[in-house]
């Protein structure tokens, strides 16, 4: 297999990857397709295998995650924004807290420097935390490992614990109640995501394959020209991609380089879900917000995986999406002035 072409070889690996999926999705597995391929990618590390993610089609996945999230968004939704603020607020509190215990963790228990920390600490978006961290001279692989271990851990622990607190039972996931699509329907689908390719193309907006499609999407469906519910294969799709997107990201890891951070990672992780499951159950008891729905907003995942669990788990898409959206623009904007300010202090 090592010799067979990229191409060969990203079919070979998506084919295992689907079959994994179908496996725990039969088995009722929480997000079994997403799962099922994210395990198979990194099992193919681990077991230095030439397997090799669909690269091509992760960013049209995404666009599509993205579209989905804009197929959620409705008057009414539109309309409650405003009553939102509480948790947007409360969001921003549970990151200032965990913010600042995991860095005096990180810097007093593993010994990492006050850069690497901060990079760490902060649940922006992998690749631009990577990119900050090359900027700044912080240890880039160190960084990249302690945020795919965030998304990863993110994706495994979350439904098991929701089920714990919450006693809610997670169903398979999949997309909404199937619907037929027509072919204009299909049309306004693949709109969206070429309009998510223009925009990471020609523009500086941050996660443009995920929220411009969004936006085009929401409109679309807003102004009353589609009401397109994508069907569930489609989100199965999406499930084994992204699962391979996040695998992928633990490739040319070596396992001492993994076992030296894991132990970092799982501590940052713990104590993101910790707070984001107290914010969450402590919200939902005093405003009547749906605490799944609030603790996948607060989730230290990533904005697509989140977007996708929420579509997946039938919540307030856009809600969750919303979130994380904030939240990742907060840790960019956040990120190189905390950065700056510990460089003038070492200095």
């Amino acid at each position: 297999m090592s010799r067979a072409p990229a191409w060969v070889r990203a079919l070979i690996t998506l084919a295992l990857a689907t079959a994994a999926g179908a496996v725990l999705a039969e088995l009722r597995v929480p997000l079994g397709w997403l799962i099922g391929a994210m395990l198979v990618m990194i099992g193919a590390s681990a077991a230095r295998l030439p397997a090799i993610q669909p690269v091509v089609l992760v960013p049209w996945i995404k666009a599509s995650v993205g579209t989905l999230l804009g197929a959620s968004i409705t008057l009414p939704v539109i309309l409650s924004i405003p009553e939102w603020w509480v948790t947007i607020l409360a969001m921003f509190a549970v990151m200032a807290v965990a913010g600042a215990v995991n860095y005096r963790l990180l810097c007093r228990a593993f010994g990492f420097t006050p850069v690497d920390a901060a990079l760490c600490s902060v649940p922006g978006g992998i690749a631009e935390m990577i990119l900050l961290g090359e900027r700044a001279g912080a240890d880039q692989s160190r960084v990249a490992v302690v945020h795919a271990i965030r998304i990863a851990l993110s994706i495994l622990i979350i439904p098991p614990l929701i089920a714990l607190f919450y006693g809610i039972t997670i169903t398979r996931g999949g997309a909404a109640a199937p619907v037929a699509m027509s072919g204009l329907d299909w049309g306004y689908f693949a709109l969206c995501i070429v309009a998510g390719a223009a925009a990471d193309r020609f523009t500086r907006i941050p996660a443009p394959f995920i929220v411009v499609p969004a936006g085009v999407c929401a409109a679309l469906h807003l102004s009353g020209l589609t009401h397109f519910a994508v069907p569930g294969t489609v989100s199965q799709i999406m499930q084994v991609v992204i699962g391979l997107n996040v695998g992928a990201r633990f490739q040319n890891l070596s396992l001492g380089a993994l076992v030296r951070v894991f132990g970092a990672a799982l501590a940052v992780v713990g104590t993101q879900i910790a707070l984001a499951l107290l914010a969450a159950l402590l919200l939902s008891r005093s405003t009547g917000f749906d605490p799944l729905a609030v603790t996948l907003a607060y989730a230290p995942g990533g904005l697509a995986e989140m977007s996708l669990i929420a579509i997946a788990m039938h919540r307030d898409v856009a809600f969750v999406g919303l979130h994380h959206l904030l939240r990742v623009l907060f840790s960019l904007g956040l990120a190189p002035a905390l950065i700056h300010r510990l460089q003038r202090s070492a200095s």
